[in-house]
């Protein structure tokens, strides 16, 4: 359904000294962000491309061209516990989603080599329940839609069993949690969805539905 954002995650621990978070790996992604041209929007990290010609546009640019043929992709990073001294030492407080505890405190992730790179990603049970613990309360359609649209994909697509991967999500999010979730999913959410992805209705709704049980 088309996503413009890219998120980072991040362990912080509250405890840390102003050094340690001056030196943490967080402190040095965001230094790194802003050397190769994204610029902070709030606690979000921004760069503007044409559309046509793939260049990377400057504010000044990118204010003189027609907003329909500019992409602004975004970087978000995430903690999993936000510092107490975030504001004073690293000029904004980042945003978090305690359910990254996951991730760094259970090890449930996977190492994957992209782009040159080793990348730790979150297991699919992890990322299903970020899922189902963020849809309910956005505040945007087209977001709430993607978060729906991404739920089916996780089911249908993971590696993992989807007996297993229904049983490990409830266990962190709550049964009666995520039955709650998917209880108000709407049959104009299901259909929309439906379009975006080019599956049934039937398919889409049929397949989250499981989560129910």
């Amino acid at each position: 359904m088309g996503s413009r954002d890219i998120d980072l995650g991040f362990h912080m621990d509250p405890s840390w000294t102003d050094s340690d978070l001056r030196n943490s790996v967080f402190a040095k992604v965001i230094r790194r962000i802003s050397d190769v041209g994204f610029r902070p929007i709030s606690f979000r990290y921004v760069k503007h491309i044409h559309t046509e010609t793939r260049e990377e546009l400057s504010e000044e640019q990118a204010k003189k061209v027609n907003q329909s043929f500019i992409f602004d992709m975004y970087i978000d990073p995430i903690v999993d516990r936000i510092h107490p001294r975030a504001k004073e030492v690293l000029g904004f407080v980042p945003i978090d989603e305690p359910l990254l505890s996951e991730v760094f405190d259970r090890k449930k992730f996977v190492m994957v080599e992209e782009f040159g790179a080793k990348l730790i990603l979150p297991k699919p049970e992890v990322l299903l329940a970020t899922k189902l613990n963020s849809v309910s309360n956005r505040g945007k359609e087209h977001k709430r839609l993607k978060d729906i649209a991404d739920i089916y994909a996780l089911l249908l697509y993971s590696d993992a069993e989807l007996s297993d991967l229904k049983r490990e999500a409830s266990a962190i999010v709550g049964q009666e949690r995520t039955t709650e979730v998917v209880s108000a999913f709407t049959a104009e959410d299901y259909a929309a969805v439906s379009q975006n992805l080019g599956v049934t209705v039937t398919e889409v709704s049929m397949t989250i539905a499981q989560l129910k049980s």
